[in-house]
């Protein structure tokens, strides 16, 4: 299932509510190597209180409700949101030259629990290594369908390389809320956007840039 999966259930009791429904802040750190290509994107996730609170409920974590887990429940939260569909992609987004790039399914996934909210680790490779000597990796963390909110609230980390930058460019929130509007001005009254919500995702989505100096 998709990461938010666990949830919608629970949502689609009630009453139609307004995307976003689930809010990430999110950090991206990129593996280069030694010839300045990247080989991999290391991603952390902190859910919103109100959805990290329904995840330790509904796993049966921190009965006690002081805030803390055990060693043997930390193990349990880990890996909640990385069992995802075959055929799903992820919300992270890679492109190089405008050209997307294939990425692995998570691995080396990790999940803790502090301050009321979830926070959670994964790495995710590419297929072959791809230099970035005077091109530019554009990364976006996105849900196409806006159920989930991603925000990267700081700076990019580079891990690895030489003579590289990175830095993250935040989206215009006036247009894109423009574009989310008018998108949902094309449903008629009778019909219900929350059932194939419009892919307006990408609109909202902080992009990091990666750039490397020519060699």
């Amino acid at each position: 299932m998709r990461m938010i999966g666990v949830i919608c259930g629970v949502l689609a009791a009630g009453p139609a509510l307004a995307h976003p429904h689930v809010f990430i802040d999110a950090t991206v750190e990129v593996i280069l190597n030694e010839r300045n290509e990247a080989t991999g994107i290391r991603i952390g996730w902190t859910y919103d209180e109100l959805y990290s609170l329904y995840i330790i409920g509904d796993l049966g974590l921190d009965p006690d409700w002081d805030g803390k887990l055990t060693p043997e429940e930390a193990t349990r939260l880990s890996g909640f949101d990385m069992n995802w569909d075959q055929g799903f992609a992820g919300d992270t987004h890679a492109a190089l030259a405008g050209a997307g790039l294939e990425l692995s399914r998570p691995m080396e996934f990790s999940a803790s629990y502090a301050g009321g909210k979830i926070t959670s680790t994964h790495l995710r490779v590419f297929d072959a290594p791809v230099p970035l000597a005077g091109g530019e990796l554009v990364i976006r963390a996105y849900d196409p369908g806006y159920y989930v909110a991603y925000a990267i609230p700081g700076s990019a980390v580079l891990t690895g390389g030489e003579g590289c930058s990175a830095g993250v460019v935040r989206p215009d929130p006036d247009a894109a809320q423009k574009a989310l509007l008018a998108a949902l001005a094309g449903y008629a009254p009778d019909e219900d956007p929350e059932a194939e919500f419009p892919e307006v995702g990408a609109n909202f989505a902080d992009v990091v840039r990666v750039t490397c100096a020519a060699g």
